[in-house]
This record gives C-alpha cells, sequence and structure tokens, in this order.
C-alpha cells in the first residue's frame, strides 16, 4: 500500500463532519430539505482533499523528516 498523506486524511474526515453538520441541520419538526446531489459532496470532497494531498501538496505535517 502507497503511504498515504495523513494530514490529507485528517482534513478529509473534519471536512465530512462538518458538511454532514450542516447537511443534516434543520429546524426542529421539520426534515431537511436538500435535493440528493447534495450528499455526493461528502465522498467526492474527500476524494479531492485526499488526492490533493496526495498528489499536489506532498507536505505531511503528521510524517516530517528531520
Amino acid at each position: 500500500m502507497k503511504n498515504r498523506n495523513i494530514t490529507g486524511i485528517v482534513v478529509a474526515i473534519i471536512y465530512c463532519i462538518v458538511l454532514f453538520i450542516f447537511l443534516t441541520e434543520s429546524p426542529p419538526g421539520e426534515a431537511s430539505n436538500n435535493p440528493r446531489w447534495v450528499y455526493l459532496l461528502l465522498p467526492l470532497g474527500s476524494i479531492a482533499i485526499t488526492s490533493l494531498f496526495d498528489y499536489v501538496i506532498k507536505f505531511d505535517f503528521y510524517r516530517v523528516k528531520n
């Protein structure tokens, strides 16, 4: 398995948690009113973030080489 960028994985997890909270937030007693495609932003955003950190940024804050 390739050495994955841990910083990208942590940022993607934080992104998923925050986006899920915003998507499911609604007034009490009402269902959330979002189109179905908005929920695709969770996996697509996490894939984009991890690939950005793996291939573009290439710096890992957790595995710093001294």
